[in-house]
């Protein structure tokens, strides 16, 4: 009995002392003077288009694919470049959108869903690194006339990991903080559907400024207590 008392006493003290060992790393932002508009205009019905584009995400079309590998590459497995992926649903099919099309005005939108899938963030740094990000990313259309339909590309729930917090059941989790879309990510997959569709008339991503990266005031410290296991 004595000794049960006293391994317990152990146990309590080492999860206590994993506890206080927890931090945040501050985030950062590289210059970015000029983002990306992430929005184009197609000569596509909406109906066909929004068709069109989901067929664009099956994984063969996006494994392995040139614009979306410059910046979709998972950061566990970034070493073997392994490619991040999207699973894209619709109203009609809301096995991860579910929440989303809760919504009021998104019956004829597109939800890309990334399963929780990290990547390297080109633009939030925490002193000399490039912070974890993650995010689910919206297709809205908008039906310019019969033959041509406008699409945006924003960003769903964006956060980043910036440190660990305490604790879950198997101790310490990633600390997920809410920040702002980039537009990089948002102007990589236009790109990437404007590619696929033939249309040569977006102009150049922009990307942050290659600098000393600077303190960004804006953005929140608070985290969101989000486990890796389910961002």
């Amino acid at each position: 009995m004595q000794l049960r008392f006293f391994l317990t006493v152990i146990f309590f003290q080492f999860e206590l002392i994993t506890c206080l060992a927890q931090y945040q790393e501050p985030i950062q932002t590289k210059p970015f003077p000029e983002k990306n508009i992430p929005e184009h205009t197609f000569k596509f019905s909406s109906d066909k288009l929004k068709d069109t584009i989901i067929s664009l995400f099956k994984p063969e079309n996006q494994f392995k694919d040139p614009i979306l590998n410059n910046i979709f590459i998972d950061a566990v497995l970034k070493d073997v470049h392994f490619p991040c992926s999207f699973i894209a649903e619709t109203s009609k099919d809301t096995i991860f959108s579910k929440e989303y099309f809760s919504k009021p005005n998104t019956k004829d939108d597109i939800f890309l869903a990334t399963l929780g899938e990290v990547w390297l963030s080109k633009y939030y740094f925490s002193k000399d690194h490039p912070l974890q990000f993650v995010s689910n990313y919206i297709i809205k259309l908008e039906k310019v006339n019969d033959s041509m339909t406008k699409i945006r590309v924003i960003a769903d729930q964006p956060m980043v990991i910036n440190g660990t917090d305490c604790c879950g059941p198997h101790g310490q989790y990633a600390r997920f903080t809410p920040v702002s879309g980039t537009s990089i990510e948002e102007y990589t997959l236009l790109e990437f559907i404007a590619s696929r569709l033939g249309d040569t008339t977006l102009v150049p991503i922009k990307l942050p400024e290659d600098t000393k990266t600077t303190l960004s005031p804006k953005i929140p410290a608070t985290p969101t207590g989000i486990s890796t296991n389910s961002p």
